[in-house]
C-alpha cells in the first residue's frame, strides 16, 4: 500500500469527521433549542396549573357557603311570613286594605331563589370545567416532561457521538502528517 492512498484515505476520514462534526454541533444546537421552548412549555404549563387550582379552590369556597346562604334566604323568606302575620294583625285593628306580604314579594322570592340556585349551578358546572381542565393540563405537563427527558437524552447521545466524531478527526489528522511526512521522505530520497 502506498503512501498516498493511505493519506488518501486518511484524508477521506478526515473531511467525513468534520462533515460529521458539523451535522452533531447542528443537531445538538437544534436539541437544545427545542429543550429550551420545552422548558418554556412545562414552566407555563405548571404555571397554568397553579393559576386553575387556584380558581378551583376559591369557586369550591363559594359552593361551600351555598347551605349557609340557603339558610340565610330560608330566614329572610321566614320574617317575611312573620310580618306578613303582623301586619294582617295591624291591618284587622284598622281602616286599612289588608295585603299579603308573601304574596306581594312572592314573584321577587322565587326570581331570588331561582337566580341563586343558577349561580350555584354555574359554579358548579364551572368547576367540573376547573377540575377537568387541571386533568387536562398535567396529562400535558407529564407528556412535556417525558418529550424533555427524550431531548435530554438526544442531546447526551449526539454529544458522544460528537466526541467520538473529534476523535476520528484527530487520529486522521495525524494519520494525515505521517503519510505526509513519509511521502515528503520518500520524494527527496
Amino acid at each position: 500500500m502506498s503512501y498516498e492512498s493511505s493519506y488518501s484515505s486518511a484524508r477521506n476520514r478526515y473531511y467525513n469527521a468534520c462533515s460529521e462534526i458539523n451535522r452533531c454541533e447542528n443537531r445538538i444546537s437544534e436539541l437544545k433549542t427545542q429543550r429550551q421552548q420545552k422548558i418554556n412549555q412545562i414552566n407555563q404549563l405548571k404555571t397554568d396549573i397553579k393559576n386553575h387550582q387556584e380558581a378551583l379552590e376559591s369557586v369550591t369556597q363559594i359552593i361551600r357557603n351555598e347551605e349557609s346562604l340557603n339558610a340565610g334566604f330560608l330566614g329572610i323568606t321566614n320574617k317575611t311570613s312573620d310580618a306578613t302575620d303582623n301586619f294582617c294583625g295591624m291591618v284587622i285593628s284598622s281602616d286599612v286594605t289588608n295585603k299579603n306580604l308573601t304574596e306581594v314579594y312572592n314573584c321577587e322570592t322565587t326570581r331570588t331563589k331561582s337566580t341563586l340556585t343558577n349561580i350555584f349551578d354555574n359554579l358548579r358546572a364551572k368547576k367540573n370545567e376547573l377540575t377537568n381542565k387541571i386533568t387536562d393540563l398535567q396529562n400535558q405537563l407529564r407528556t412535556a416532561e417525558s418529550e424533555l427527558q427524550d431531548i435530554e437524552s438526544a442531546i447526551r447521545t449526539t454529544e458522544l457521538s460528537l466526541q467520538e466524531w473529534k476523535r476520528v478527526k484527530s487520529n486522521a489528522s495525524l494519520d494525515m502528517a505521517y503519510y505526509r511526512r513519509k511521502m515528503n521522505e520518500e520524494s527527496a530520497s
